[in-house]
């Protein structure tokens, strides 16, 4: 059975090039669509992009 899921939550990180961007964490929106073979965790998916993205610091 195919699974279809739609998220939407926020969070904040790190993310900027300039210097005064990194000073403060801030607000990303993810919307997130995705289909499976099999039964997704919906905590276990937020909770993965969001170590990601903390981990990151994107520039």
């Amino acid at each position: 059975m195919q699974s279809h899921i739609k998220i939407k939550f926020h969070f904040k990180c790190i993310i900027g090039i300039l210097d005064f961007e990194r000073r403060k964490k801030q607000k990303i929106i993810i919307k997130l669509k995705a289909k499976a073979n099999e039964f997704l965790n919906y905590a276990e998916v937020i909770t993965k992009i969001k170590k990601w993205y903390k981990k990151e610091e994107f520039y």
